[in-house]
């Protein structure tokens, strides 16, 4: 559809759309199962009050609570958390009674949400998690009557992957029932509540239908059944714009890439084309430095839909988000989406509190706008694959490329791998006063062995840091310069050196990181 061809209301949630919000923080709810969240002030103070004056422009809150499909609002359609499950939760016990004090002698939270946000210039969407499994692996007992009462409407777990285990309490959107409890809550609250629209968050938890336990992509019908929801959700919104008078968004959370999405059996492709979006949100965070954010800029501009990728997890933070914030700048994100910011601090108080979210908000200061990021310390990286949880979101996220093991068994010398390493600062115009390679292995023995090439020129000079407690594996760093280090994709050779007697095992790259720093 071209721009020529946009209805009014079309025109009027495109111009919703871009307004500027340079960061959206999606909120888990955790603020409500604190002990003094039964007042506005205690339940605002934690997480949300603390936005003023920073970059962050919209609040997506999680409506179905942050685990357990439930409730976490004062929701007459469905059981509230706590309640939905029938007896007290072990998780975040004072949700629900918080959730009857606040509605009954206050405000329900989301209308409390929602009032901070307009007062304060920013958007309020309802996060909607659609396949929330929390249940699966937190506390069984934490699974709602009515999923106890259905298993007919679960997925089919048999012949379910190990990489798919997480996932065994999801339900299985081939069954209309399933379909409607998301329409309902969504219908309630476009009728009940001033929220500006809707995330709707696929990457809690991203297995919609059975054939996913068993690693099979979702087939053409299974798609179209996700494409005909998000129809009817887009009609639910449309029918409370007209009744406001001001449009109602629908931004989604989706897998990394096109492909994986449409594997998933979301089809983000005719969901642009049939206008069924507003906001995209890209990622679960998990291979944010391999994330195709210029692809989907490009396919979504011409929808006038706004595209935020997704900023989940990391070391050193604010260096590390800077240097992401660069990056996807520089590929034409329009502004970065927090998830889990506020997890480091959840059960905190007094003095830790203060500075524990102090350090996690910080990045919330400054990295809405890339001027701000100019002549900044940054860390860019490549994807590593650290095990645990992070296998169960394999199939949602871009291929990590490290770690990446040496195959010097049989090839005794040559190249272990090539790396790209993509760089948005601008170090050609302006050229940081440091920039430091760091190359992290496994096998000390390997430190005069390996060998680093950068744009296709080996390094010299590199630094040997042994293991320690605060850091488990060796490093080799090297200073590097402009122009070898470049604007954009640089490459890293990394190879074994053809003059030395080589160790008898292999060695494991764990990490590649470059930090730049400035005067």
């Amino acid at each position: 559809m071209s721009r020529t061809d946009w209805s009014e209301t079309k025109r009027a949630r495109v111009k919703a759309a871009q307004r500027p919000r340079r960061i959206i923080f999606n909120d888990d709810t955790h603020e409500l199962a604190l002990e003094d969240a039964n007042t506005p002030e205690g339940f605002l103070a934690h997480r949300i009050a603390p936005f003023t004056e920073t970059h962050v422009g919209t609040i997506s809150w999680s409506v179905l609570c942050g685990q357990f499909d439930a409730p976490a609002y004062d929701s007459k359609v469905q059981p509230i958390y706590g309640d939905a499950q029938g007896a007290p939760v072990k998780y975040w016990r004072r949700v629900t009674e918080n959730v009857k004090t606040l509605a009954r002698e206050y405000r329900c939270p989301l209308h409390l949400v929602c009032d901070f946000a307009h007062e304060h210039g920013m958007e309020a969407l309802a996060s909607v998690r659609m396949n929330d499994v929390h249940d699966s692996f937190m506390d069984a007992n934490a699974m709602t009557v009515w999923k106890r009462t259905h298993p007919e409407f679960m997925v089919d777990t048999r012949g379910t992957l190990p990489e798919f285990e997480l996932y065994t309490t999801a339900q299985d959107f081939s069954h209309e029932a399933v379909r409607q409890r998301k329409l309902e809550i969504i219908e309630e609250l476009c009728q009940r509540y001033d929220v500006d629209g809707f995330e709707l968050d696929y990457i809690r938890h991203p297995v919609l239908f059975s054939r996913r336990m068993r690693g099979e992509p979702c087939t053409a019908d299974e798609i179209d059944i996700i494409t005909s929801m998000m129809g009817e959700i887009r009609s639910l919104t449309d029918a409370a714009s007209e009744r406001r008078g001001r449009p109602s968004l629908i931004a989604v959370r989706v897998p990394d890439t096109f492909i994986t999405s449409l594997d998933n059996g979301m089809d983000v492709s005719a969901w642009l084309e049939e206008d069924l979006i507003d906001i995209l949100i890209i990622g679960g965070g998990y291979a944010p430095w391999s994330l195709p954010v210029e692809t989907w800029v490009e396919a979504a501009k011409p929808s006038g839909v706004p595209v935020y990728p997704c900023v989940n997890m990391g070391k050193e933070l604010l260096p590390l988000v800077r240097g992401l914030a660069s990056n996807w700048y520089r590929a034409g994100a329009d502004g970065l989406y927090f998830w889990n910011l506020g997890t480091p601090f959840e059960f905190m108080t007094g003095d830790e509190l203060v500075e524990t979210r102090r350090r996690c908000y910080t990045c919330v200061h400054e990295v809405g706008d890339a001027n701000m990021l100019v002549g900044k310390e940054k860390l860019f990286s490549v994807d590593s694959d650290t095990g645990g949880i992070l296998s169960y979101y394999a199939h949602l996220s871009e291929p990590r490329l490290l770690p990446l093991e040496s195959k010097h068994g049989t090839l005794r010398t040559g190249v272990i791998g090539r790396l790209p390493l993509i760089v948005g600062d601008d170090v050609e115009s302006h050229p940081p006063t440091k920039a430091t390679l760091s190359v992290e292995f496994d096998d000390p023995s390997w430190k005069d062995v390996l060998l680093i090439r950068l744009s296709g020129e080996e390094l010299t000079d590199g630094h040997f840091v042994p293991t320690s407690d605060s850091q488990p594996d060796c490093q080799l760093t090297y200073d590097v310069r402009v122009p070898l280090l470049r604007t954009g994709r640089n490459v890293v050779e990394i190879a074994a050196r053809n003059d030395v007697v080589l160790p008898e095992g292999t060695v494991t790259i764990l990490g590649l990181d470059l930090t730049v720093e400035y005067a």
